[in-house]
C-alpha cells in the first residue's frame, strides 16, 4: 500500500498535510519513525489515511495505539474469549500472546509505545518473522533497537509545522 505524495486535508482534525514523497507500506522491509511534535498530526495521519489505505488495500495489520491502558483491558477480553488463560499475565505477555495471534499481519503500527516500554525491541523478537513492515510514532531521538538495526531498513519521516493560520495547522511530511 502506497500513499502518494501531495496534499491531504484533514480539516475535522485542523490539519493540512504536504506530503513531500511517497510511503510505501506494504512488503517494504522498512522500518518507518515517525517524528515531530506534539500536535502535528502524526497519529491523525496514521489514524485517518494509512490505516484506511491498509484497509482498502486488504493489508493486515497490527496497532497499538497510545492509550495502552484501555487496549490492555481489550486484549484481555480477547483472548479469554479464545479460551487462553490471561488473568496472571502482565503487560508484555498480554502482548506476546496477541502477536502470536497476529500472523496474518504484515504491517506493525506502533504509537508512542516507547513512552510504556522504552526497551521495546522484544516486539521485533516476536515479530520479524511475518512482519514486513514497522510504523513506528515516537518523541525519541534517532536511536533504535538493534534487532531493527540488523534486519530493516529505516525510514525517518519527520513532521513539520509550516505555519498555522489560527484554525488550521499546515504540516510537511518529508522523508529525512
Amino acid at each position: 500500500m502506497e500513499i502518494k505524495k501531495g496534499k491531504y486535508s484533514l480539516e475535522e482534525r485542523g490539519l493540512n498535510f504536504n506530503l513531500s514523497d511517497d510511503l510505501d507500506f506494504k512488503n517494504s522491509e522498512c522500518c518507518f519513525y515517525f517524528r515531530g511534535g506534539n500536535g502535528f498530526g502524526k497519529t491523525s495521519f496514521l489514524e485517518k489515511i494509512i490505516i484506511p489505505g491498509l484497509k482498502n488495500d486488504n493489508v493486515q495489520y497490527i496497532y497499538i495505539g497510545q492509550d495502552i491502558r484501555t487496549q490492555l483491558y481489550t486484549l484481555r477480553a480477547l483472548l479469554a474469549v479464545q479460551g487462553i488463560k490471561v488473568s496472571d499475565n502482565d503487560e508484555v505477555e498480554l502482548f506476546r500472546l496477541w502477536i502470536n495471534f497476529s500472523k496474518s499481519a504484515t504491517v506493525f503500527i506502533l504509537d508512542e509505545f516507547d513512552k510504556y516500554f522504552p526497551d521495546y525491541g522484544f516486539i521485533f523478537d516476536w515479530s520479524d518473522f511475518f512482519i514486513r513492515t514497522y510504523i513506528i510514532v515516537t518523541h525519541l531521538g534517532y536511536s533504535r533497537p538493534d534487532a531493527v538495526a540488523e534486519k530493516y531498513r529505516t525510514c525517518n519521516v519527520r513532521f513539520e509545522l509550516i505555519d498555522f493560520d489560527g484554525r488550521l495547522k499546515n504540516v510537511r511530511v518529508k522523508k529525512e
